[in-house]
């Protein structure tokens, strides 16, 4: 007996047919395609198009932003990429124009700054807005205070949005049906709103710091949508599932170490959701013709759910609307919806 074949019989691959190595192959394959099937939450499977409506969609120069916008450019939609990084904006549109030959425009915006916020409004010269994606976030970013004294989580993710919002109604109320699609997370369940320290100044960690905002990204759209409901505008939340593989992670713990990322990497590719994968629930917010009338509801894996009891609180909504306006005040020439007069 020669080497070759001693060293096939130690394996037990001869005969093949008495081995159970290829079952054991065949069963961890299967296993992982079931886990990531799962794990990447069903597809949109509506096929409804919005030819001609105009989508603004924040953070849109990479990950679920970047997705959001090629699909919905797919589906006919003339594209506005809200982005701060306006190079890789730029680079995000030509890929869609290529894609999908539609013509995209890229504006820069920055909301971790409210005077930013309020100069892309003024600068925007379309007389509607028909979908308004509010998807630009961050998360374990450091405590840091912007030059208008607000925490960085709670501005970008949550306050900057508000303003953008507000200041966008008159061009969605223009629309024939306009639709605000907040990105919220699953990370809203662990938090609860600070209404006294909404900077978390007395203490602060990133975790609670980005479900906090999360969390106001869903008061919000419960609130609001109880001040537009004799109007054709109406408000959502959508949680995309943990998504991987998107800039907003890039002071995640799972990055801080080349060891750590080599490590986790398997495991993240394997129980995250991939940036198309976590798209799926806002496309399916902006183009369904069966959610038209739903507003101040909560979306996850293109379903109606339910959110933590915190995100249903009306009071706290309302007090939390309350002051989120009173904080934005100074940045809006007017008041917006009937409630406010």
């Amino acid at each position: 007996m020669n080497s070759y074949d001693e060293f096939f019989n130690i394996l037990q691959f001869n005969p093949l047919s008495d081995s159970y190595w290829p079952y054991l192959i065949s069963l961890c394959i299967g296993l992982i395609t079931v886990i990531r099937m799962y794990m990447g939450g069903p597809m949109c499977l509506s096929d409804d198009h919005i030819d001609d409506k105009l989508v603004i969609i924040t953070g849109a120069s990479s990950g679920m932003g970047k997705e959001i916008a090629l699909e919905l450019a797919r589906r006919g939609g003339h594209i506005i990429l809200a982005v701060r990084d306006m190079e890789a904006g730029e680079k995000v549109a030509q890929q869609i124009r290529d894609v999908s030959g539609r013509d995209v425009e890229v504006r820069a915006i920055d909301l971790s700054s409210l005077k930013s916020v309020q100069n892309f409004v003024d600068q925007l010269d379309t007389r509607k807005v028909d979908i308004l994606v509010n998807n630009a976030g961050i998360v374990f970013h450091p405590f840091e205070k912007t030059t208008e004294g607000f925490e960085m989580h709670f501005v970008t993710n949550y306050l900057g949005h508000f303003l953008l919002t507000h200041l966008l109604l008159p061009k969605l109320h223009a629309a024939e049906q306009g639709r605000i699609i907040n990105l919220s997370s699953q990370a809203h369940t662990i938090s609860t709103m600070h209404l006294q320290d909404l900077n978390l100044e007395e203490n602060f960690t990133a975790r609670e710091a980005f479900g906090q905002s999360k969390l106001a990204l869903i008061l919000m759209a419960r609130h609001m949508s109880r001040l537009l409901k004799d109007t054709d505008v109406t408000i959502n939340a959508v949680n995309p599932g943990i998504v991987r593989g998107t800039r907003h992670m890039r002071y995640s713990p799972l990055n801080s170490a080349f060891l750590i990322k080599l490590i986790m990497r398997p495991w993240m590719w394997l129980f995250l959701k991939n940036a198309v994968q976590g798209a799926q629930t806002a496309v399916y917010a902006a183009v369904a013709k069966e959610l038209s009338k739903h507003s101040g509801k909560y979306f996850s894996d293109c379903e109606m759910r339910t959110p933590s009891v915190n995100a249903v609180d009306d009071v706290v909504a309302e007090k939390l609307y309350s002051k989120s306006l009173a904080l934005v005040k100074s940045y809006m020439r007017k008041s917006y919806i009937n409630h406010e007069g």
